[in-house]
């Protein structure tokens, strides 16, 4: 933990010295800075950090012997297929894959960070304390889908309908489950009212009661009954229980403020209404995670505009209740991270860090 409590510190030293809010050339160089270094630690990681981490390089290295042969041989998506196979032309080196990767999953939420958050370093915070960041070092396919469905929301920003689902359409050929944030869409033109959330009890309540109905209704629609083994099935019951009652708390915060925030301002894209749903909808994965951890996953795609609406959201109260509010969540994902961090390490894998130098050298042709 020594070494990610470093890189929270070197986020606030740069806040300190950059003062990312009081201009947007200031927010621009704060924002790249911090994802520059982001991406650095997660592009030269070795192959330990993270618990699919080795699984993946693995599947790297049988892409690039099996050739085109591989979309038939192998279980992922063929987006991660055809990716192993155009860096494998490359090099067959595993940590390009790596180094690629780190790229493409945190550029695009550095970007939005930097275009629509109203607290830069709050974001960047969020990003790393929610477990967010280190997630991606782990579940790669994920964190791929997820970056592009960030892409989507700026997309959606936009207006542009076409673009949104596009990408989404993208995201699913990294991870198929990501088809499930087209949702997104239709919710964001009827927009949030208070009853709607009446509606999401309901489905919490539906997805605890009757959890086996749920996943029936999964693997007819996916049609992958491969996949619903015991290995994926099992769950960390205490430990889902614990992340539903973090992300429920976000919620409430980033649908209570926002619902404020929206009789002072014309909410005329939809945008505020966006939040609320993706937040409710994160909860929603988190329930169905309580029975089974590979639901839990799929939160992944509405729990990442966290690091951008709970920043909106905070605009909404006074300031001393903006500032009461804006400890208690950090002090919050700060005690969450760490004892995580501490306590359960084994749920990414990130800890401790490490660099494989001979690996990184490799690439840079050293």
């Amino acid at each position: 933990m020594f070494f990610y409590s470093l890189v929270l510190l070197t986020l606030l030293l740069l806040a300190i010295v950059i003062r990312p809010k009081r201009s947007t050339k200031a927010k621009r160089l704060y924002v790249a800075l911090v994802f520059a270094l982001l991406i650095c630690i997660a592009a030269c990681r070795s192959y330990t950090v993270g618990v699919d981490t080795e699984q993946f390089i693995r599947a790297y290295a049988r892409i690039g012997a099996e050739g085109w042969s591989a979309f038939a041989l192998e279980r992922y998506e063929p987006g991660f297929t055809a990716l192993c196979l155009l860096l494998n032309q490359l090099s067959s080196n595993y940590q390009l894959l790596l180094v690629f990767t780190a790229i493409v999953m945190y550029v695009p939420i550095g970007y939005a960070i930097y275009k629509y958050s109203e607290n830069p370093l709050l974001s960047c915070f969020l990003f790393i304390t929610l477990n967010i960041y280190t997630a991606y070092m782990n579940v790669m396919r994920q964190g791929i889908a997820a970056a592009l469905l960030v892409v989507a929301f700026v997309f959606l920003l936009k207006r542009s309908n076409v673009g949104f689902v596009a990408c989404v359409v993208a995201a699913s050929m990294f991870h198929v489950y990501a088809l499930i944030a087209l949702v997104i869409l239709p919710l964001t033109k009827i927009g949030f009212r208070k009853g709607y959330v009446f509606v999401y009890l309901a489905l919490y309540a539906i997805c605890l009661l009757a959890f086996n109905v749920v996943l029936a209704l999964a693997q007819w629609v996916l049609g992958r009954e491969d996949v619903y083994s015991s290995d994926f099935m099992a769950s960390n019951y205490f430990g889902a229980v614990i992340q539903l009652a973090f992300v429920a708390v976000l919620a409430f915060f980033v649908v209570n403020y926002i619902e404020v925030l929206k009789r002072t301002n014309l909410d005329d894209r939809g945008m505020l209404s966006f939040y609320q749903h993706a937040m409710m909808l994160a909860v929603l994965f988190q329930v169905t995670g309580v029975q089974a951890k590979i639901f839990a996953r799929l939160a992944y795609y509405f729990s990442i505009f966290a690091v951008i609406s709970i920043p909106i959201a905070l605009t909404a109260p006074k300031q001393k209740e903006r500032t009461f509010s804006l400890v208690f969540l950090c002090s919050m994902s700060f005690a969450y991270f760490f004892a995580v961090g501490l306590l359960r390490p084994e749920w990414q894998g990130v800890i401790p860090y490490a660099v494989d130098f001979s690996n990184v050298l490799a690439i840079l042709g050293w």
